[in-house]
């Protein structure tokens, strides 16, 4: 039997932050000794929310396992030496980013650090692999500029909530809550353009409010308007869309609209009425308030300019200038493999697919791409794009990738890009890729744990990881994505 010595569930207890775990929690120890027989003494891991490496703190035991415990912050006795003050001022409430109190450079090398122990610890990948395959992680600009890690966010999603004085309050929502938001007056996470944007549109829904309408939609009795609003913006071009997600409630629109004419730069309004009447599946309708149903949006890969109709409720990565990065490390990693003229003659599957980017990227090196896609609304944008940037040798196909890849059985390819969800390739997709045993396969990863399985099943069976690139697409998380080559051995 396991027994924390001399603690309980609800005792303070004294910590000090010793390392971050994935998510960004810190990890504190403390002693525990496992009776019978023979007593042995061991470091169970607490995890805190809020602190930082370095930290000296005391919190109150919440919730107590035989391997882990999980502790709440009640005081800093003493800050760690790696704390900076936050940017924003609405940090300590805000659940918009988790780590402003690190330094850049300090999140970058943590972040680094993580991959390598997820990889070491639930890969099973070995010290000297990792050496040997590790490249340093690819952050925000570079030393020279101040703002990079700031301002880099291409879509926004704000919310509302009414507050303890009755009124309409409209951000992001309190850190650990759901339904109450903070009221922002300042966010660096996106450009100030599209702070300002939202803040005229809550300006108009509060004031709605104030008459006595029933703005915010209550999503148990399925009465009043809004649920959310979002801010898209073209990092390369400069335009944007507004999206008012909402029920179908009548307001008055061309009040909105002339609210936001004073922004030349809105290039499209678009509201998405949610239609979920209770024993019906849920339904999206678009309707285009002003311009048009999509921003245009580009990327700088390489020598080459891409160019993208972004729709209303399409994927696309929300960092574009990392976004380059990463699309630029896919195609660099096959370009240092295979030679121009054995890509030339090659045939790649783009898996979770999306919008269609990067088989378009990869489409100018290889013979044909086939990408594969759940989601009707990135397939068509997927299509589009191809199209916009006169791509003729890639295909799509709608529908679940087991399903597509079975009725596609006996169709071999030579490479595989694979970007999928945060729950990674499920078995049955991992077995698929086993058995048509492409040549090359590179892994576009936004959750180092499930990646780290992912690599350990393929590298069973006859891959080898030769390269693995961190690139910081989330600054002021502790979000990190991968990029990976796998080849055959």
């Amino acid at each position: 039997m396991l027994h924390v010595l001399g603690m309980k569930k609800g005792d303070i207890i004294p910590l000090k932050i010793e390392k971050f775990a994935l998510g960004g929690q810190g990890l504190g120890f403390v002693e525990t000794e496992i009776t019978g027989e023979h007593s042995l003494k061991r470091r169970v891991p607490i995890f805190i929310d809020d602190v930082c490496v370095g930290d000296e703190i005391e919190v109150r035991l919440a919730k107590k396992k035989s391997s882990f415990g999980e502790g709440k912050l009640t005081r800093i006795v003493k800050g760690s030496d790696e704390r900076v003050a936050a940017r924003c001022k609405h940090f300590e409430q805000c659940g918009g980013c988790s780590w402003q109190f690190l330094a850049y450079e300090k999140q970058l090398q943590w972040k680094e650090q993580l991959v390598r122990e997820t990889l070491l610890h639930i890969g099973g990948f070995s010290l000297e692999v990792l050496n040997e395959v590790f490249r340093d992680i690819v952050g925000c600009g570079d030393a020279t500029n101040n703002e990079a890690p700031w301002y880099y966010r291409n879509k926004m999603e704000w919310s509302f909530s009414i507050d303890a004085r009755g009124e309409l309050s409209g951000g992001f929502h309190v850190k650990k809550m759901h339904y109450d938001t903070v009221n922002v007056q300042e966010c660096f996470l996106q450009s100030e353009k599209s702070v300002e944007i939202f803040k005229s549109m809550r300006e108009f829904f509060v004031e709605m409010h104030a008459r006595g309408e029933n703005v915010l939609y209550d999503m148990r009795k399925h009465r009043g308007l809004l649920r959310s609003v979002f801010v898209r913006e073209g990092k390369r071009t400069g335009e944007y869309m507004v999206i008012i997600q909402s029920s179908d409630a009548k307001f008055d629109t061309e009040g909105l609209l002339s609210r936001l004419r004073k922004f030349p730069e809105i290039v499209s309004v678009v509201q998405i009425i949610v239609h979920d009447a209770k024993g019906s599946p849920t339904r999206l309708e678009e309707r285009v308030l002003q311009g048009r149903d999509y921003y245009r949006e580009e990327m700088h890969i390489s020598d080459t300019r891409l160019q993208f109709h972004v729709k209303p409720l399409a994927f696309f990565q929300p960092n574009t200038l990392i976004a380059e990065k990463i699309y630029g490390e896919v195609a660099a990693l096959l370009k240092g493999h295979f030679s121009e003229e054995m890509l030339s003659t090659m045939r790649a599957y783009d898996l979770y697919c999306g919008t269609g980017t990067i088989g378009i990227v990869l489409s100018r090196y290889l013979k044909s791409v086939v990408g594969i896609e759940l989601n009707a609304n990135a397939i068509a944008s997927a299509k589009e794009n191809a199209e916009l940037n006169h791509v003729q040798n890639i295909t799509f196909h709608e529908g679940d990738v087991k399903k597509i890849l079975d009725e596609m059985a006996g169709t071999m390819m030579d490479i595989m890009t694979i970007d999928p969800p945060r729950s990674g390739m499920e078995v049955k997709v991992l077995e698929q890729v086993v058995a048509i045993a492409p040549k090359a396969l590179i892994y576009v990863s936004c959750n180092p744990a499930t990646f780290a399985r992912d690599a350990k099943i393929l590298c069973g069976n006859g891959y080898r990881l030769t390269s693995v690139s961190p690139f910081d697409q989330f600054p002021q998380t502790a979000h990190i994505e991968t990029v990976a080559l796998f080849v055959r051995a």
